[in-house]
């Protein structure tokens, strides 16, 4: 029994698929609702990491985004791992993208986001009501 084995060369050309953005490929695409509002209101607390940079320190960078945070008016307060915002989704997530386009700007080509955000609708609460709610509870010594 003779047993040939052939193989056919496939040409590949550019085509537009090519030069878009990757995506995720499903079979069904998910429905969204126009009319779903966001959030009236939420906290987020994000730590920004620029990568790339010429040196081990970020305090430039994280200087810089202190800068436009307190441009923008959006209650916050910055801490030695990240800084927590409070405002409307649409703000808050407003200020966040606009920090990567900020660092993006000066040079440093990737950006990533550790993002924590946290929302509730039975009542109003900012980060300083949170913590001074489990402070009191300490000392009470309850905790």
């Amino acid at each position: 029994m003779n047993h040939r084995i052939t193989t056919t060369a496939l040409r590949l050309r550019p085509s537009p698929f090519f030069l878009t953005r990757p995506r995720l490929l499903s079979t069904t695409t998910p429905k969204m609702s126009n009319n779903l509002p966001t959030p009236s209101s939420c906290y987020a607390d994000f730590c920004l990491i620029p990568i790339g940079t010429p040196t081990p320190s970020v305090a430039k960078e994280v200087a810089s985004v202190q800068s436009l945070i307190r441009d923008s008016g959006i209650k916050h307060t910055m801490h030695s791992a990240g800084t927590t915002l409070e405002g409307s989704w649409d703000d808050v997530f407003r200020v966040i993208g606009q920090a990567h386009s900020l660092v993006h700007q000066s040079g440093i080509v990737r950006v990533q986001t550790s993002l924590r955000v946290g929302t509730r609708t039975d009542k109003k609460q900012t980060a300083e009501e949170k913590v001074k709610r489990v402070e009191d509870i300490l000392a009470a010594g309850k905790g």
